[in-house]
């Protein structure tokens, strides 16, 4: 997967066809017909990027782009517009829109520009979260997707190993006892095929873990684990020193 794109317009014409391209190129694409409908998509879920027309009826994309940069601030928003509206065009490049595309436009000029805006996206990262526990993982995806990561779920090993081969993933955070394949054997089989991983969290019971409340791992698995239950404010804090440390 390229990046994750919420692409919004009125049009139906429109959305299909560029849904159709954008997937096409490798993008996951999820639409919204209105400022409104974008507004609670993009302030709820977590977008590498926001494609969205600023004349629509209701709420614009202007007022819309407003309101999801108070709840994500580090989102990039392309703007489209088949109207001079000189005025709604410079307050959309004031508020830091990436960029505002005139209406109509080749799909490749649309690709570029989304492709520069994901070189420029602060999405935390895109982690694999595989726990039998369905609960535990609804509220993970939850907790960590309000905090700028995307978030893909498996609730066993060989499923696990499904999603690795559609999404590149930067973090795995995996039950150690996970149903058909152990956490451990998800990490090497992920490993080898995506090389470029950050780090492994297993998580698992404290019998799991040594006296000094780290699990007992073999080195090569970057980054340590967890005991259950989870202490949510520390996975949160431990993600956000992952990713500090490869951003420097």
């Amino acid at each position: 997967m390229k990046g994750r794109i919420l692409l919004v317009d009125d049009n139906a014409d429109f959305l299909d066809s560029t849904k159709d391209v954008l997937e096409d190129e490798g993008y996951e694409v999820i639409t919204a017909t209105s400022g409104e409908e974008a507004v609670r998509k993009g302030t709820s879920e977590c977008f590498h990027v926001i494609v969205m027309d600023i004349k629509m009826p209701g709420i614009n994309g202007v007022e819309a782009f407003i309101k999801i940069k108070k709840k994500k601030p580090a989102v990039k928003v392309i703007m489209c517009t088949a109207y001079i509206v000189e005025s709604l065009i410079r307050e959309a490049l004031a508020l830091g829109a990436h960029a505002v595309l005139n209406k109509p436009f080749e799909m490749g000029l649309l690709i570029r520009t989304i492709d520069n805006a994901l070189l420029q996206s602060k999405i935390e990262s895109i982690i694999l979260v595989a726990d039998r526990d369905r609960k535990l993982c609804a509220m993970l995806r939850r907790v960590l997707t309000a905090h700028g990561h995307h978030v893909v779920v498996a609730h066993d090993g060989p499923a696990a190993l499904e999603e690795a081969q559609r999404h590149a993933f930067n973090i795995l955070l995996l039950e150690s006892n996970l149903p058909g394949l152990t956490g451990l054997e998800v990490h090497h089989k992920v490993k080898a095929r995506q090389p470029e991983l950050l780090a492994t969290i297993i998580m698992g019971p404290d019998s799991q873990m040594d006296e000094g409340g780290t699990p007992a791992l073999p080195r090569e698995v970057r980054l340590t684990g967890l005991s259950k239950p989870l202490d949510i404010p520390q996975l949160v804090e431990l993600l956000d020193g992952i990713c500090a440390a490869e951003r420097v």
